[in-house]
């Protein structure tokens, strides 16, 4: 299948790209807090080959489909022509660097021990189980659960405007001709896959099931260097998978005399932050925004590129502070000698992670302004200073470069800084008691853990905060709740150091019944340290049964009728107040549709909404036809949505003057389409 191939030629893609920039990820021991490790160099090479690759492939099919977007199949001959290209490409490369790898040595050290093969197929299983259960086909209906029905009712119309409309350059489905100013790449993907002859279900969840599992290699990565250690790593996963937080704990309280009962009939997400019960901090987040996981598993990667750095420069200040040399003496070696990369690989490495970060702009900008902000607070303390600046050039670049090409007017997408927004009272009591509320457990531990542990660890615990910081105290989109990014970025380093935290407690103590005594206490505190999530991840899957779904069919018939009559990638529907119905399934571009949509991703929307209105109130025959020449839609829908919300909708004399030109029934509403113009007019 063509889809198949397009994945196995990016994996092969950032295989060349892997060899020819950083061949050190294959190698089997590697720098960590306790000196060189061996360690699988899949963790390492999977995320590589697969994000590089994929972003790299993505990009150019992109690219080249927009170049050709006035023929009559710009994403067929985008694939047919990118897809050869880079298999040739790649094939140049790998054979031009081949030395550089030994295979027979690679393969042999690919072998996994037991503990590596247990995380890894934990991790592959998770994705599964959360990708398929919130997003999947079944007997020819989409099925989409409760909580992510909102945000696929927008992810679902881009992916089909990709896949079935060849919609290129992208168009935000429901503010057309006005620019996307949403990462809209991973949606591209995902139609791709399915133009390529993927069901969309496996289009959208292949790609972020691989994802997902790039992102706990990344994690184990992170933890393999500043723990040094293989044995006690699902500790890790599961402090990384299922958070921290004083929700469960708060609610047992509450409910502590119906404990039994309240359990039983809850529907609502743990926690008392701002909008928690959102499922802003857990699995949710992750399987209703699916760039997020992409996004997630390119800042892991990176960041795991630049610690042996961090580890190399630590050690390095404590050797210049030995030696006494004075305040001058010492800073010009710190940061003048030691900041310049004396090796090739270095620049490399900082060339390949600014390529892989900057091309992720368009997937998810908040986690390459996450990545940034950890880097830039390790990079004060590393060798090799001037690779974190290179790197951070080429992928501010890219990033910026991407946003002025694809995106339309950013002028709502202003830097604010505000002090803790989530917060109606901004005191410093209130604020620990939301951080306590937020993170339960894990403040304690990692308090502890900072004290007692070394520099390196230290000064990555800063780093990871910042983030969460930035994220609570600077607003750069027009809705705040996008923030929840940063934070929850910043939430899953504090579960990978708390889970580093407990792996040192598991083997502490000389004798081996201090030994035993603190392995059963760090395993007394898995359980309340992951309570919360654990029952966040049971009430994820409940939520995403199919008796609870939205059901969705993946052919609807508005696309027989939409081909019957000539419909093409330029045709344009006014939906008023639509966030989903069969318009999204099939793929429609919209001149105004849900407002929620078009003003968090930052459009003006006054205009458009005063056209649409004048238009669906309109009084008279002459008002209505003034409303058409201003209005650039050639089509209008009306469903029941709309029909129960807008009282002042004149829909008798839309029907007595313009045509009607489709209409079904659902039960007793009536989705029906009117022509407002022709493409000609």
């Amino acid at each position: 299948m063509l889809a198949v191939l397009f994945l196995l030629i990016s994996m092969f893609t950032g295989f060349a790209l892997v060899m020819a920039l950083v061949p050190r990820v294959m190698q089997r021991k590697i720098m960590t807090v306790a000196g060189e490790r061996a360690r699988n160099p899949l963790f390492a090479m999977f995320p590589a080959c697969f994000l590089s690759g994929t972003a790299l492939v993505t990009w150019l099919t992109y690219i080249v489909g927009c170049a050709l977007q006035n023929t009559a199949h710009p994403l067929g001959y985008a694939n047919a022509i990118v897809m050869p290209v880079m298999v040739v490409g790649s094939t140049v490369v790998i054979l031009a660097v081949r030395r550089r790898v030994h295979g027979k040595e690679l393969v042999k050290s690919l072998r996994p021990t037991t503990s590596e093969m247990l995380y890894f197929a934990a991790s592959l299983a998770v994705s599964v189980v959360l990708m398929i259960a919130s997003f999947r086909v079944l007997h020819g209906d989409i099925c989409l659960p409760a909580p992510i029905v909102e945000d696929f009712a927008l992810h679902v119309n881009m992916i089909r405007s990709f896949s079935v409309w060849e919609k290129l350059p992208a168009q935000f489905p429901y503010f057309t001709n006005a620019g996307i100013n949403y990462h809209f790449m991973m949606d591209f993907l995902a139609g791709n896959l399915e133009f390529l002859g993927l069901r969309i279900d496996f289009a959208y969840n292949v790609p972020s099931v691989l994802a997902m599992t790039a992102f706990f290699c990344g994690v184990y990565e992170c933890f393999f260097r500043l723990c040094g250690r293989k044995n006690y790593c699902h500790v890790v996963w599961l402090l990384v998978m299922f958070r921290s937080s004083w929700g469960i704990v708060s609610f047992v309280r509450e409910n502590w005399g119906n404990l039994r009962e309240a359990f039983k009939t809850n529907e609502t997400y743990m926690g008392k932050t701002v909008n928690e019960w959102w499922g802003i901090y857990q699995p949710n987040a992750l399987i209703n925004q699916r760039h997020l996981i992409f996004g997630y598993a390119v800042a892991m990667f990176v960041i795991s590129l630049f610690l042996p750095y961090l580890i190399i420069g630590i050690k390095e200040r404590r050797e210049l502070r030995a030696k006494k040399l004075g305040r001058s003496a010492y800073l010009r070696e710190v940061f003048l000698k030691e900041a310049m990369p004396a090796k090739r690989s270095v620049w490399l490495t900082a060339v390949f992670a600014g390529l892989v970060l900057g091309m992720c702009g368009l997937f998810s900008a908040h986690s390459v302004i996450a990545a940034l902000l950890f880097l830039f607070v390790i990079a004060w303390f590393s060798s090799n200073q001037f690779a974190f600046i290179l790197t951070a050039v080429i992928a501010g670049a890219l990033a910026f470069t991407e946003t002025k090409l694809c995106t339309g007017s950013m002028g709502q997408f202003q830097i604010r800084f505000v002090k803790a927004w989530a917060l109606e009272e901004t005191s410093l009591s209130a604020i620990v008691t939301h951080m306590w509320l937020l993170l339960g457990l894990m403040i304690p531990l990692l308090v502890i853990w900072f004290i007692r542990t070394d520099s390196v660890r230290r000064i990555v615990m800063i780093a990871s905060a910042v983030p969460f910081v930035f994220g609570f105290h600077v607003l750069m989109t027009p809705e705040p709740m996008q923030n929840h990014k940063y934070m929850l970025f910043s939430i899953y380093w504090f579960g990978l150091q708390g889970g580093i935290a407990l792996c040192s407690m598991m083997s502490a103590g000389k004798k081996q019944i201090t030994r035993i005594a603190c392995l059963l206490a760090a395993l007394v505190m898995i359980l309340p340290l992951t309570a919360t999530g654990m029952y966040d991840f049971y009430l994820v899957l409940d939520k995403c049964k199919s008796d609870k779904a939205y059901r969705y069919e993946v052919h609807p018939p508005l696309l027989d009728w939409a081909k019957d009559n000539q419909i093409t990638r330029d045709t344009i529907f006014l939906g008023p107040d639509n966030f989903i119905s069969m318009m999204n399934t099939a793929g429609f571009q919209n001149y105004f549709g849900y407002y929620g949509f078009v003003h968090d991703a930052g459009y003006d929307a006054a205009e458009r909404e005063e056209i649409m209105n004048s238009l669906i109130h309109a009084k008279t025959e002459r008002n209505l036809w003034e409303a058409i020449g201003r209005c650039d839609a050639n089509y209008l829908v009306l469903q029941h949505r709309i029909r129960n919300n807008d009282a002042r909708l004149n829909e008798a004399l839309i029907e007595s003057v313009c045509e009607k030109v489709y209409s079904r029934y659902d039960d007793e509403w009536e989705f029906c389409i009117y022509r407002l113009k022709t493409t000609e007019n």
